[in-house]
């Protein structure tokens, strides 16, 4: 249970660094394509980042996609070395999922774009859109996301165990 605490801390870690230090270097169009329309449309003419920045934004993106990677993996191998079961391992993976969709909805989409509108700090052309006052912005790809995670849990959890065999 500590392990998988753990790899939960250092994953929104990973991805509250991530989320703050990604607006200027990755290509706008790329960005932008997270945010809503009205968003996307104030900044479709902001340049990209030099080349440079650019590849810096990738290899921090393979970072932080490698870290939640190797948290997931370390979630599994450590219940396997605990002699936990399908259920337990399950469990596990609910738990770092939901964990992060939790820091993910409250830290990051609400404090940090909305209240905070961090974002508008690298796209000021965007301060007048309505979308960062709207709470609910992202809404229907959470829910799809947090009803898919008991799915995507049990498929982890089987080939954990299947793996462990």
């Amino acid at each position: 249970m500590i392990t998988t605490l753990a790899s939960l801390a250092y994953v929104c870690a990973m991805s509250l660094f991530f989320i703050l230090v990604i607006p200027p270097l990755a290509p706008t169009k790329l960005f932008m394509s997270f945010l809503p329309p009205d968003i996307r449309a104030a900044a479709k003419d902001h340049p990209d980042p030099p080349k440079e920045r650019r590849i810096l934004g990738y290899l921090l993106t393979a970072v932080v996609a490698a870290a939640y990677i190797g948290a997931i993996v370390l979630i599994g191998t450590d219940a396997l070395r605990r002699g936990c079961g399908f259920w337990h391992i399950f469990g596990r993976y609910m738990l770092f999922m939901y964990g992060y969709k939790v820091f993910d909805i409250l830290v990051q989409d609400q404090y940090i774009v909305i209240r905070k509108k961090y974002f508008v700090r690298s796209f000021p052309e965007t301060k007048d859109c309505k979308s960062w006052n709207d709470l609910s912005f992202n809404k229907s790809n959470q829910i799809k996301r947090l009803i898919a995670f008991p799915f995507v849990c049990a498929l982890m959890a089987l080939l954990t165990v299947w793996i462990g065999k």
